[in-house]
This record gives C-alpha cells, structure tokens and sequence, in this order.
C-alpha cells in the first residue's frame, strides 16, 4: 500500500484528506453529543422569555402573587391586572408550566372554614377552679374552665406555665376571603379576614384582632372603648393547633392566650 501512495502522490493526497475530513466529522459528532447531553436545568436557563397571562376565575391575583414570585429566576417578572383579576408573566417555558399548575390549585372556589376559637389565661399551678375577677364579674364574663389536657401538655412543654383556663371560647365558620367578627363572650371580640388555603395545607388569617371590653369604673353602665390587645397577620397550618401569647403580667406571673385550630368545615366533626 506504502509503494503505491509513494508512486501515486495524487493518491496519497486523496487519502490523507479523507482521514482529515474523517476525523473532522467524528470530533464534530463528538461535541455535538456533549451540547444535547446539557441538564435540562442549563438548557431551561437559556430558554427564551415568554409572556404568559392567567386571570383567575375564584381567587383574588393579588393573593397568588405571593405563590408566584419565589418561582420566578432572576430575570422572570409578575404583574398583577386587578381590573380583569389577572396575572402577567414573563418567564422561560418550564418556570410557566410550573406557575400554571400552582395556580390551577389555587384557583378553587371559595371553600367552608371551621374555626375553633379560645382565650386562656396561663399562670403558675393552681387547685380548682379560680373565681372570676371582679372587673370581669362586672362585666358578665362566664366562669372559667379546664383547658383540655391534651393542648394543656403541648403549651407546657414549650412554656413556663403550668395552669391553662379557658376564659372564652367560639366556634366560627367562615368562607375563604371573608371577613370575621365574633363576640366570644361578654368581655372579648375577635375579627380577621380568612384567605385562601394554599396548596390545601396553610391558611393565612389577615388583620387578626382580639378586643377586650373594659368597664368604666367612674360612670355605671358606661362602657369604655374596647381595648385591643393583639393585632397581627397569622399563618395556620389545618387540623394544628396554633397558640399566640396576647399579653403578660409579670407581677402575677400569668399570660392571655388565644388558641385556634382550622379545619375544612366537611371535616368538621
């Protein structure tokens, strides 16, 4: 083969161009391989920017945009059209097919809330079931109960009080976006406005307030104006009871408390 290439120089060109040309294409084949094998990851990151729009039929836009934005890359963007109750994206295709599933669950309609509402006094150990205060007898408050045993075990594993009484207590039921006001009691009020439940787990209660009616000492049958005593945005996980300590006094070492669970009202007992 060598005396041949040797006497025919044409040849041997021909030859050594097709073994160029040879491994130009294996090497080109090569590195072509090595593109298409890139995670999706680097590849979604390199998509095109696309604008997608999704107006919401039963929930509000303005509550879904807190469920979209920590979705968005770094140069994604939402804005929120209330006029038409719509969201705006800008975003690469598998970021929006992410964001359009989320906000399929989302936009639900307005489901039942069962709200289980109490007002405990925390204190030191006691034996019985302690009298009314007079400011409160005044009032009309109801006798205090026994906080049941099981949520009374839970607080004292992560509080400093033994004794829980249930000073006033409700059951609520609400639909998701509206807005509460209830009297337990002769002595307290609570209002808040229920949202939406995301990803059927969390409920937030916005603008939630307990009021305590205070009684005028100096007039008779003049009434003072309520005193609030909590007033803060809550995140409820359903079927978990959540537990907020109102107000303390240290002189007799005892707290307010406001306890509350949520459930779906067709789970309601």
């Amino acid at each position: 083969m060598c005396s041949n290439l040797l006497r025919n120089p044409t040849s041997h060109s021909r030859g050594l161009w097709c073994f160029v040309v040879a491994l130009v294409v294996c090497f080109g084949a090569m590195a072509g391989g090595s593109v298409e094998a890139q995670p999706a990851s680097t590849a979604g990151a390199n998509a095109k920017a696309r604008v997608f729009a999704y107006t919401l039929k039963h929930q509000p836009a303005d509550e879904a945009l807190a469920l979209v934005q920590p979705l968005l890359t770094a140069r994604g963007t939402v804005e929120v059209q209330r006029g038409s109750n719509t969201l705006v994206i800008r975003e690469t295709p598998l970021i929006i097919q992410r964001v359009s599933q989320l906000l399929e669950q989302f936009d639900h309609p307005p489901r039942d809330l069962r709200f289980d509402i109490q007002i405990v006094r925390a204190g030191p150990k006691r034996y019985g079931i302690s009298p009314p205060q007079p400011e409160d007898d005044a009032l009309g408050e109801e006798p205090e109960s026994e906080l049941s045993e099981a949520l009374a075990a839970r607080l004292r594993e992560v509080l400093r009080y033994d004794d829980y009484r249930v000073l006033a207590e409700a059951g609520v039921t609400s639909r998701e976006g509206e807005e509460v006001t209830y009297a337990l009691g002769q002595t307290y009020t609570v209002s808040f406005r229920s949202g939406t439940v995301m990803a059927g787990q969390r409920v937030k209660l916005e603008g939630f307030r307990i009021l305590k009616q205070v009684q005028n000492p100096s007039s008779k049958g003049r009434q003072l104006e309520p005193e609030e005593l909590f007033h803060a945005t809550l995140n409820l996980w359903l079927d978990r009871p959540f537990n907020v300590v109102v107000t303390q006094d240290e002189s007799r070492q005892e707290a307010l408390m406001v306890a509350i669970s949520c459930r779906r009202e067709s789970d309601a007992p």
